[in-house]
């Protein structure tokens, strides 16, 4: 059934049944699904070549015979299940964003791309503490009870018992001993090309252009490879997060078109509309919705953007003077990043204890402790855990596939979502993803010498970033009655004890508290509207 029957539809009267949903306005036997003699193949995501027998046929008998490791060949980035009278797999590729959530109950096993499928009364099930970290802007799986595949596993359910098998993963490949920044730049580079070509051959493509580097660099390996590109940027008048000229010079160089979004900062920010299968707790969503129904009027269906850039070019979790003392570099570089760090914003304490491999400077400024999202008008709960974002499951990507982009036929997909250039940085010595040098912190050196040549010196030079929660700030400051009602006394929230409506209106009452948490504010309302969407879909409202 088409998407856009979202988020109306029904479940069959019988639990034995497998629901495709395809993209809007496609006919229904045009989903890539191959029913055979007692088996059904059903898949999901983005195919890289036409879809066919032989492919199917290829899957199938791989699942069935088990040799897992044939899917990583598959083209495209792709999740998907094969149903067979003896076995149900789940399977999930190494690089694709969207995911499959599954339970299992006995000898049944239920699965869905959206989580809400699965959970029959959800009000009933929500944890409290769970939802609270929720408010606070934690990227955590607000059901407990599901599991989600993760990316290169494959599931297999006899029936009794359900077994993960890893059959992908990124395997380093680092350049030869002796190999500089600077080639790992150009090798990035060609694997960046190789990567960006097939969306070449797929029409126009869309691309999300922040200006920042990640984006920038996407735009240049489309452009070189000769794809028909329409740059989409988030435009506002806020002086203090307006990134326009940025966009505006790259697309300048690339000659290629640049189409202003005016982000929406009135009422509409937040919307009482809005029906989440999973909460959204981030800032954006209202952008992304106006974004994808811009690209959906221009006739586009792939969205582009600089997804994979941190986790390619950018600082691990883990990275100290262990990484420099023990990394593979020659003994000039050492000494130059030794003294670069010491002239840096670490302390002497800090830089000493990252000798060892135990301790990150990267995670000093950790949000837990001094540093913890202000939560002050949140009801205190302690001994709740901060979990580092799972790159594997982010809720907002998920929640915007199943809530918006999908219905509105649209695709979020990443060139640099590709497995030879992240074994390439993968296996780059760690001190390569961000030099200190004269009291700065260069994040992403490999990635600023890719682009040096190829976009103009002002992205690649660039420190730093501009305030962006600055319009985010102004739309608090300027509707702190929407707040005082959505998240007041007779809020779902307020009646699970997690909001205190007094501490609401202290901080609503004060500029400063509101600029202090903002993001919490957003991330809070987000979470409201997703309590209403279950009421709405519940037949009793949620206990106090």
């Amino acid at each position: 059934m088409p998407y856009t029957a979202f988020p109306e539809r029904t479940a069959p009267a019988s639990p034995a049944y497998l629901r495709q949903w395809l993209r809007p306005g496609s006919d229904r036997t045009a989903g890539f699904t191959r029913p055979l003699e007692r088996a059904y193949l059903a898949l999901g995501g983005t195919l890289a070549s036409t879809p066919d027998a032989a492919l199917a046929d290829g899957i199938i008998a791989a699942l069935r015979n088990g040799r897992y490791a044939e899917l990583a060949g598959l083209p495209g980035d792709l999740t998907g299940c094969l149903v067979t009278s003896e076995r149900v797999f789940l399977f999930r590729s190494l690089f694709t964003r969207n995911t499959v959530f599954y339970k299992q109950s006995g000898n049944t096993l239920e699965w869905s791309s959206d989580p809400a499928d699965l959970v029959p009364d959800p009000l009933d099930r929500l944890d409290r503490g769970t939802i609270w970290r929720i408010c606070r802007g934690d990227a955590i799986l607000a059901y407990p009870e599901l599991r989600f595949l993760r990316p290169g596993t494959v599931a297999v359910f006899d029936g009794a018992t359900v077994d993960i098998v890893e059959y992908d993963r990124i395997k380093p490949k680092p350049l030869p001993r002796g190999s500089t920044p600077q080639d790992y730049a150009d090798r990035a580079w060609e694997l960046l090309l190789a990567a960006a070509r097939p969306y070449a051959r797929s029409g126009r493509v869309g691309l999300l252009l922040s200006g920042g580097m990640d984006s920038s660099a996407v735009a240049a390996a489309l452009v070189a490879c000769g794809a028909e590109v329409t740059a989409y940027h988030l435009d506002t008048d806020d002086s203090l997060a307006d990134e326009s000229g940025y966009a505006a010079a790259v697309c300048q160089h690339l000659s290629i078109p640049l189409v202003p979004i005016a982000t929406d900062i009135g009422p509409g920010h937040l919307s009482a509309d809005w029906r989440f299968p999973h909460p959204y707790n981030h800032k954006g969503y209202r952008w992304l919705e106006q974004t994808v129904q811009r690209v959906r009027q221009d006739g586009l269906a792939l969205l582009t953007w600089g997804r994979d850039g941190d986790l390619l070019f950018g600082p691990v979790l883990r990275y100290g003077v262990h990484d420099v003392l023990f990394g593979r570099l020659s003994v000039a570089e050492k000494r130059l990043m030794l003294r670069g760090l010491l002239s840096s914003r670490w302390t002497l304490p800090n830089l000493i204890k990252s000798i060892g491999r135990s301790h990150s400077l990267v995670t000093d400024n950790a949000p837990v402790g001094e540093n913890a999202q202000h939560t002050d008008f949140l009801v205190p709960m302690s001994g709740l855990p901060f979990t580092f974002p799972d790159p594997e499951f982010l809720p907002e990507e998920q929640t915007t596939d199943l809530a918006l982009a999908w219905p509105h036929g649209v695709q979020f997909c990443s060139p640099m979502a590709d497995r030879e250039l992240y074994e390439l940085m993968t296996g780059m010595p760690t001190a390569y993803r961000c030099i200190p040098y004269g009291g700065r912190i260069i994040g992403k050196p490999v990635l600023r010498l890719l682009l040096k040549d190829r976009v103009p010196p002002l992205i690649w030079r660039r420190h730093g970033r501009l305030w962006l929660d600055s319009p985010h700030e102004t739309f608090c400051l300027k509707h702190r009655p929407l707040f005082a009602e959505l998240l007041g006394a007779d809020s779902m929230l307020a009646r699970m004890n997690i909001v205190d409506p007094q501490r609401l209106a202290a901080v609503l009452a004060d500029p400063l508290s509101i600029r202090r948490n903002t993001e919490t504010l957003i991330c809070t309302a987000m979470t409201e509207l997703f309590l209403h969407g279950l009421e709405s879909r519940s037949s009793h409202p949620v206990r106090s």
